[in-house]
C-alpha cells in the first residue's frame, strides 16, 4: 500500500470539502462528509506504534505544532491589522488558539477554522503511542474509557473546549474509529485481493453514504460538532461513513495506480495550508471573470486551479533548503540545523 497514494486523494477530497461550488452542487453529500478527515487521522495508524519518549514528542511537535504556531500567529497578526484591531481581547483570542486548538478559537483568532486539523493530530498521535505502550489489560480499559467518550462528546463540547488543550476533543472522538479503521483495513488486506476489497467497500460506503443523506445527518469534526448517545442511529450512521469511507480509499491504495497520485501526496501538509488562499483567489476570480460559465463548469475550473497551483506551490517551496528548516522542519534536528 503506498500512503502517498492515499494522501493524494485525501488532500483532493479536503480541497472539494473546502469548495464553494462543491457545497452549492453536492450540498448532501457534503453535510455528513468525514472520512476524508478520519482517513488523515488514520494514516499514522498504520505504521507501528512509536515509543512515547522525548524524542518522539519532540519530532511531532516539530512536525505539526511548530507549523501550527507560525501560521496561527500570522494569521492573528493579519486579522488584528485587517479586521479586530490590535488589542488586548485580540491578543487573547490568539492564546487561546494556540492553546486550545478548538476550531471555534481559531476562526476567531484568524479567520482560519480548518487549522483545528494539526494540534488534534498531535493529540491523537500522543494518546495513540501513549495506550499502544500499555499492557493489553490497561490497553483495553484505555480503549473503554475512549469509546464512552466517543457517546458524550458532542454535548459536553461546547463547555470544556476552550479549557483542553491541543484540540483534544476530536482526537478523543476520532482515535477509536481509526483503530477499528486499522483493524479492519489489516482484515480485508489480508482476505481479499485489490480490486475484491475495492469492490466490496466501496459498495458498503455508497450504501452508508445513501442512507446518511436520506436521513439529513449531518457532522463537522473539527467543531465537535457529531451525534451522541441520544441519537445511536445518527451516531452509527456517521461513524460508519467516516470509516466505510476511508477504507475504501485504504484499500483502493492496494491497486496498480498513476505514479501522478503518489507525487500528489508527497506535501500534503504544505498543500493543506497553501490551498485555502488559493482557493479564495480561485473563486473570485471565477465570480468576476466567468460570469457565463454555470456552477458545473466553474466547479471544474476551479478544482483544476486549486489543485495544480497549490500542488506546484508546495513542491516548489519545498525545494528551497530555508522553508524545510525553518517553515516544515520534520524534527528538532532540521529545524536547529544539525541535519
Amino acid at each position: 500500500m503506498n500512503q502517498n497514494v492515499i494522501k493524494a486523494v485525501l488532500i483532493l477530497l479536503v480541497m472539494f470539502d473546502h469548495n464553494e461550488y462543491a457545497h452549492q452542487l453536492f450540498p448532501l453529500f457534503l453535510t455528513g462528509f468525514a472520512f476524508h478527515v478520519l482517513g488523515f487521522l488514520a494514516l499514522p495508524l498504520l505504521r507501528p506504534a512509536p515509543a512515547l519518549d522525548w524524542d518522539y514528542v519532540g519530532k511531532i511537535v516539530c512536525r505539526y505544532y511548530y507549523p501550527f504556531l507560525l501560521i496561527v500567529c500570522a494569521m492573528a497578526a493579519l486579522t488584528m491589522v485587517t479586521q479586530a484591531g490590535v488589542s488586548m481581547a485580540a491578543a487573547g483570542r490568539l492564546l487561546l488558539a494556540l492553546y486550545s486548538g478548538n476550531n471555534d478559537a481559531l476562526k476567531n483568532a484568524t479567520q482560519m477554522a480548518l487549522l483545528w486539523f494539526l494540534p488534534s493530530l498531535l493529540s491523537l498521535l500522543l494518546l495513540r503511542a501513549f495506550i499502544d505502550a500499555r499492557g493489553p489489560a490497561l490497553r483495553r480499559i484505555c480503549l473503554l474509557v475512549l469509546l464512552a467518550a466517543h457517546l458524550v462528546i458532542g454535548p459536553i463540547a461546547p463547555l470544556i473546549r476552550d479549557y483542553l488543550p491541543l484540540g483534544l476533543l476530536p482526537a478523543v472522538y476520532a482515535l477509536p474509529l481509526c483503530y477499528l479503521l486499522v483493524w479492519l483495513n489489516t482484515h480485508c488486506s489480508a482476505r481479499l485481493g485489490p480490486l475484491a476489497g475495492v469492490l466490496l467497500t466501496g459498495l458498503v460506503f455508497v450504501a452508508v453514504k445513501a442512507a446518511q443523506m436520506a436521513a439529513g445527518l449531518s457532522q463537522e469534526l473539527g467543531f465537535a460538532l457529531v451525534s451522541d448517545y441520544r441519537s445511536l442511529p445518527a451516531l452509527l450512521l456517521n461513524d460508519l461513513e467516516s470509516v466505510c469511507g476511508a477504507l475504501m480509499l485504504f484499500q483502493a491504495a492496494r491497486l496498480r495506480l498513476p505514479a501522478l497520485l503518489a507525487w500528489g501526496g508527497q506535501h500534503t501538509l504544505p498543500v493543506y495550508l497553501i490551498h485555502p488562499f488559493v482557493a479564495l483567489v480561485v473563486y473570485r476570480l471565477c465570480e468576476k471573470g466567468l460570469p457565463q460559465v454555470g456552477q458545473g463548469g466553474k466547479f471544474v475550473l476551479s478544482m483544476l486551479a486549486t489543485m495544480i497551483i497549490s500542488m506546484g506551490l508546495a513542491h516548489g517551496l519545498m525545494r528551497m533548503g530555508w522553508v524545510r528548516r525553518f517553515v516544515f522542519p520534520g524534527d528538532a534536528e532540521t529545524l536547529l540545523g544539525r541535519k
